[in-house]
């Protein structure tokens, strides 16, 4: 499976991985709830892990064209192709737990644990300061197989001094 060279959703659908192409939407009710109270970012990378390699994830496809939406009852992320969005994974999930800090110098921040319509855990860590938030899905046996990295909420812009004059003062 070489996910570098994907060229459409279409593609991320057919292949065979726990998480890419599994569709198992959570209703009507829970996805109107979902996207109400959820958070939508664009992703800044997406890297798999499924072949025991480290992959980028449809390295022809700018990552800020797959849409990650996170809510209380399900995880959607669609690939904008054109002007319409194709869902390439959307499954029901319910939270299992959470933990904050705690000492863990990994991620620093929060981290919402999630068990998906498959029976497969995820990890949703934010608030990692400076740190970018990451999803990340596992495999059946518990190892890391797909990360996103979402984009920031608070992109870093640097002022433009190019034009200040620093003076000394008297």
């Amino acid at each position: 499976m070489d996910l570098a060279h994907v060229l459409s959703a279409a593609e991320l659908l057919a292949i065979e991985h726990p998480h890419f192409g599994r569709i198992h939407p959570p209703g009507f009710l829970k996805t109107t709830i979902g996207t109400v109270t959820g958070t939508s970012r664009k992703a800044a990378a997406i890297a798999d892990y499924s072949s025991g390699n480290r992959q980028a994830v449809a390295v022809q496809i700018d990552p800020r064209k797959f849409m990650v939406t996170i809510a209380g009852s399900y995880v959607l992320v669609t690939l904008k192709e054109g002007e319409s969005r194709h869902p390439i994974i959307h499954k029901a999930w319910k939270m299992v737990g959470q933990r904050k800090g705690e000492g863990v110098e990994d991620f620093y921040g929060t981290v919402n644990t999630y068990i998906d319509s498959d029976g497969l855990k995820w990890e949703y860590r934010f608030e990692r300061t400076p740190h970018e938030d990451e999803v990340i899905g596992f495999g059946g046996k518990g190892e890391e197989v797909l990360i996103i990295t979402l984009e920031s909420f608070y992109p870093t812009i640097a002022p433009d001094l190019s034009g200040v004059m620093i003076s000394p003062s008297h």
